[in-house]
Parts: structure tokens; C-alpha cells; sequence
């Protein structure tokens, strides 16, 4: 399955600014990845998704939910993007969070190129 940073474009920063922490590291430069540019889901390919919705309890997390959902915690980021909350301190005890299922699909739909 395709991860997140997969398809991203990787630059080199060596940026006078970072001098001395590149320096202190003993590194040339660092790694920055490009922005993310997720696909997006039509009306007819969103009803064809299973979505479950879940209320958000005191102690859940992106990452649980990916794992209870998908098996697998790295796929939180799809969650997160579904419903437009990039992090968990956005979601409140008692908010309903739309899992979207199954996973296959919806990384096609985010993952293709156009």
C-alpha cells in the first residue's frame, strides 16, 4: 500500500540558516518532502464507499482508529484527511469521525493522478 510520503518530491536544504544545526548533526543538508497533493472524490465514488461513523471518546486517537479500522496505524493520515482534521487536538470528545472503508479504495481515490 502506498504510504504517505510515497509519490512526494524530496528537496535538499542548505539554507545559511541552518548552518549550524546542519553542523551540529554533521550533515550537508536536510531532507524536506513536498506537500501532499491528495486526489479527490466525486459524489458517485463517495456513495460507493462504506463510511462508519465513530463518536470520539476520552483516549481515542488517529492512529487507534487506524488501527482498529484498517489493522494497521500508519493510515491515521487517511482519516485525518476524510475529515479535514490534520491532528488529533481538532477533535473533541463527542465529535463523529467518518471512517472511510474499505482502505484499498479510498488510497486509490486520494493516490491517483490526474
Amino acid at each position: 500500500m502506498l504510504e504517505r510520503s510515497e509519490k512526494r518530491e524530496v528537496f535538499k536544504n542548505s539554507h545559511p540558516l541552518y548552518k549550524r544545526m546542519l553542523k551540529e548533526r554533521g550533515l550537508k543538508s536536510f531532507r524536506h518532502l513536498s506537500k501532499f497533493k491528495f486526489g479527490t472524490i466525486s459524489d458517485e465514488e463517495l456513495s460507493e464507499l462504506n463510511i462508519v461513523d465513530h463518536i470520539f471518546a476520552t483516549g481515542d486517537k488517529l492512529t487507534k482508529l487506524s488501527y482498529e479500522y484498517y489493522g494497521d496505524t500508519r493510515y491515521w493520515w487517511v482519516i485525518a484527511w476524510f475529515n479535514n482534521k490534520p491532528i488529533d487536538n481538532l477533535i473533541k470528545p463527542g465529535d463523529t469521525i467518518h471512517i472511510p472503508l474499505p482502505l484499498q479504495e479510498i488510497l486509490y481515490y486520494i493516490n491517483r493522478d490526474y
